[in-house]
């Protein structure tokens, strides 16, 4: 099909089937490996007209990533595959977003400390730092949404077992009566496959302190605590809301009054909550019999302006854990890495 000219969803060569049956296309987006290739929808509906077109802040598919920059995650690339039903687009569209919101933050604090003109910067940062801890908490839940709505889609092999409907929110899957439910319990109030509820557990320390944190800004009237300005970076004292006794940061890292710098617990705050994504796509994805790859040989990569912000954040983030060095101390270090460079 030559650009310019207009066709539907069978002029895309790249598809494995044109009837998507109830599915969505992630992006109309493609990378050849020579020239990039899009498909925009125009009227009437279902009609398409082929552009020369190439992403600023988009995901697209491809064999390889066409900049080094440019990143992968088994998460979205799960969902945009093979478990990409209508009902998990929105909480989907959600989370990419809230991706790049991160990384924007991420690459703002820098900006903010280098304005040394204004003596409120800490304010900004502070507000920075609210900010992360918020959308962290809402990715859990976008989380919690698609897997609920996949879940809803699963039929079991084994008629004798009934399936049972799982909760709206992260918070109401693993506690109950405000105490976290083990993996056993998870799996047989829920009737789950043990590995996916052994994923709930692996990651209730880490949200229910993000939870911890964000439940005492809204509703339990505390205040984040002093933000300082050092000379190269921002830097609080050792601890951050819910996020006490730290032990993340290495000897070197800490100046003579206590302080140490504050991005690397941001770092590992948003590592967490995305490697919490990557974790149950891994899980999933042999657990359950899901569709053919829509995209084959392709994958879904990100490119966004602070895409560098958040290669940054993981590669402190995982050596940290590397190091023995988290924020929660009953967390089991992963070698899982959110977002990747190779294909």
């Amino acid at each position: 099909m030559e650009f310019g000219k207009t066709g539907s969803i069978a002029d895309i060569p790249f598809l494995a089937k044109t009837d998507l049956r109830g599915r969505f296309l992630a992006s109309t987006l493609f990378y050849d490996g020579n020239e990039w290739q899009m498909w925009m929808p125009i009227e009437p509906p279902e009609r398409l007209v082929k552009i020369r077109a190439w992403p600023a802040e988009s995901f697209y598919f491809s064999t390889s990533p066409e900049s080094e920059n440019d990143l992968c995650s088994e998460f979205l690339n799960f969902i945009a595959q093979v478990a990409n039903l209508q009902s998990v687009q929105r909480p989907f569209s959600a989370i990419q977003d809230d991706i790049f919101n991160l990384s924007a933050s991420l690459a703002k604090l820098p900006i903010l400390h280098s304005s040394t003109q204004s003596p409120g910067t800490t304010r900004l940062a502070a507000t920075e730092v609210e900010y992360i801890l918020f959308i962290c908490r809402s990715v859990f839940d976008l989380l919690q949404e698609v897997i609920k709505r996949l879940w809803d889609t699963v039929h079991l092999t084994d008629p004798a077992i009934k399936k049972k409907e799982l909760k709206k929110s992260f918070a109401d899957m693993i506690l109950h009566a405000k105490v976290p439910r083990t993996a056993e319990q998870m799996a047989d109030r829920f009737n789950l496959p043990m590995p996916l509820a052994e994923c709930y557990e692996r990651h209730t320390p880490m949200f229910l302190k993000i939870r911890q944190f964000r439940d005492d800004l809204v509703h339990r009237g505390h205040r984040l605590q002093t933000i300082f300005s050092g000379e190269n970076e921002f830097l609080i004292t050792k601890r951050l809301g819910s996020f006490r006794d730290i032990n993340i940061w290495r000897d070197d890292e800490i100046i003579t009054n206590g302080l140490a710098p504050l991005a690397p617990v941001l770092n590992l705050i948003i590592n967490g909550t995305l490697t919490a994504c990557e974790d149950f796509a891994l899980t999933l994805g042999p657990t359950i019999k899901w569709h053919e790859p829509t995209v084959p040989n392709m994958k879904l990569y990100m490119r966004g302006y602070y895409n560098e912000s958040l290669k940054r954040a993981f590669a402190d983030a995982a050596s940290r854990l590397s190091e023995g060095r988290s924020l929660v101390a009953s967390i089991r270090h992963s070698a899982l890495s959110f977002l990747r460079v190779k294909s």
